[in-house]
């Protein structure tokens, strides 16, 4: 009996530490979300998109939590000269302690995150033998990806698109990490603009 009781309190104490341990993390939590929200923003333009691609960062000078993540796309042609189809990649990501690399390939300036280490690689299933383009490895802390797609016929009528983008990372970003953006172009040529809404938290 009094082995069985010991046995009884050992776990009541195991139990009352585990939920000690679980209130210290629930209030630490709960101290980072009490912070007041606050907001940032930015927008740029891409006059002449072609074929080619941009980016714009900046650094992050304090310890946050980036809660949402609002964002308008939009593109219209420059000049009624031809038809054929449009398309604006836009994406948005997290460099950790160091300035965003990039890799101008063919001009795009696509800008290169880490490999997340919590995924394998991704694996097509492609029996039927179409021509598949995709990204072999997951992309860590990106929060943006999006797409803008539009047929411009020869007169240009009709042919501008935009997104409205609204996300809710809740990712913890330190000092000294980078925010970056990136809108590249196939197709006809466009004028694409980005405006960027951060909400975030102190910590």
């Amino acid at each position: 009996m009094r082995s069985g009781r010991r046995e009884f309190f050992k776990a009541g104490s195991i139990a009352a530490g585990v939920l000690a341990a679980q209130g210290c993390a629930t209030s630490g939590v709960a101290a980072a979300a009490s912070q007041p929200q606050q907001v940032a923003s930015f927008g740029w333009e891409v006059g002449n998109l072609y074929g080619n691609g941009a980016d714009m960062y900046f650094e992050v000078l304090s310890n946050i939590v980036l809660n949402t993540v609002n964002i308008d796309v939009s593109a219209v042609i420059l000049a009624a000269t031809a038809s054929g189809f449009a398309e604006v990649l836009c994406t948005g990501g997290v460099s950790r302690q160091t300035a965003p690399a990039f890799s101008n390939s063919a001009g795009h300036v696509f800008m290169n995150l880490p490999a997340s280490a919590n995924f394998g690689a991704v694996t097509a299933e492609n029996p039927n033998n179409l021509t598949l383009y995709y990204n072999q490895s997951l992309s860590q802390d990106q929060f943006l990806a999006l797409t803008l797609k539009t047929w411009v016929p020869g007169e240009g009528t009709a042919s501008a698109t935009s997104r409205q983008f609204l996300a809710y990372p809740s990712i913890s970003i330190h000092a000294g990490d980078y925010i970056v953006f990136h809108m590249d172009h196939q197709g006809v040529a466009l004028d694409a603009e980005m405006q960027v809404v951060l909400g975030y938290s102190l910590t």
